[in-house]
């Protein structure tokens, strides 16, 4: 299993508009509605928020990874979005998230969200990754970089 495999160049968006945790959010799953082809973003957004609350997704070093269950898509869909200027997320180390990793999957699919989470942790500790889509000026970059660390380059 691949991050790639879930992404394109529609699924990431640069310079997010957001400001608080709640706006990113909606945000992400509005991107995901509209590139993932998944048509009930108030269901996904509700699942979303629900998890949220239960416990912060902003892990550290810059990045969060919200994340739900619900059966209104049809398989695993990621969305990656970045911000230059940081949100506070919650995070676990209390500072400001960057990088976000969307990823809703069907409540009746656990393998590919649980493995695609830890892919996420075990990318963002690689040397320069986080710097490099930080600096990244088009989805295409985007989808590169995370392919490069994902083949081990």
């Amino acid at each position: 299993m691949k991050i790639t495999d879930y992404l394109s160049p529609e699924n990431i968006k640069l310079g997010i508009e957001g400001y608080s945790k709640e706006e990113i959010i909606e945000e992400l799953v509005e991107l995901l509605s509209e590139t993932c082809g998944e048509s009930d973003a108030d269901d996904i957004l509700d699942a979303v928020l629900k998890r949220e609350n239960e416990a912060s997704t902003g892990i550290e070093m810059g990045v969060a990874i919200p994340h739900a269950k619900c059966d209104a898509v049809s398989k695993l869909c990621i969305v990656v979005a970045i911000s230059r200027d940081g949100i506070d997320f919650d995070s676990q180390d209390g500072k400001p998230s960057h990088l976000f990793f969307l990823m809703v999957a069907p409540t009746t699919e656990s393998g590919p969200h649980v493995q695609a989470i830890a892919k996420i942790v075990k990318m963002i500790k690689v040397e320069g990754f986080r710097t490099k889509l930080l600096k990244a000026k088009t989805g295409e970059e985007v989808v590169s970089i995370i392919d490069a660390v994902e083949n081990g380059e």
